[in-house]
């Protein structure tokens, strides 16, 4: 019965607060149709006037001058890339001539002949800088292969540790 009371309750509340909003909103809904309504039909009586239609035809030559002027644009255009296609070939067949020329030919030798001495000064370089590195690496021979100190860099440090020892003691003896 509870569970019944309830949902007759829920239901009232439902009515209540949704049934007004739902209502407003098909109002509202209504006015809107009706504006959209009212303006197509100004549209319409607009487009039938002598205005209208003068408008409209304006708008139709507008439209044809605007796709000649297209079409003479897209004419032009290919005629241009046409002439830009012709120049580039004669300068390829020019190019082409040129390099099969004595002319052409020994310009072609001489870069090639450029091209290898450049080749050549950069691996002596190259071959130099090797050099220098294996020299300088050799010359700085601070540890023997073993990762410990050359023999005679320790004799001096020694003598001065027994020397110093020695004097240590004599003093320390002589005081008793």
């Amino acid at each position: 019965m509870k569970r019944v009371m309830y949902l007759v309750v829920a239901a009232l509340v439902g009515t209540v607060v949704v049934a007004p909003v739902a209502a407003a909103q098909g109002e509202q809904a209504q006015e809107w149709v009706q504006q959209a309504q009212d303006s197509v039909d100004q549209a319409r009586q607009y487009m039938e006037s002598p205005d209208g239609q003068a408008r409209l035809d304006e708008a139709r030559t507008n439209l044809e001058q605007a796709r000649e002027n297209l079409q003479q644009r897209g004419e032009q255009a290919r005629e241009n890339a046409q002439q830009a296609l012709q120049q580039a070939q004669a300068r390829v067949d020019e190019a082409r001539q040129y390099m099969q020329s004595p002319d052409g030919q020994a310009r072609l030798d001489e870069a090639r002949t450029n091209l290898e001495q450049a080749l050549q000064d950069v691996q002596g370089a190259v071959q130099e800088k090797k050099q220098e590195v294996t020299t300088k690496i050799e010359t700085t021979k601070g540890l023997p292969s073993s990762g410990g100190a050359q023999v005679g860099a320790l004799v001096a440090p020694a003598v001065a540790l027994l020397v110093g020892g020695a004097v240590l003691g004599y003093a320390v003896l002589r005081r008793r």
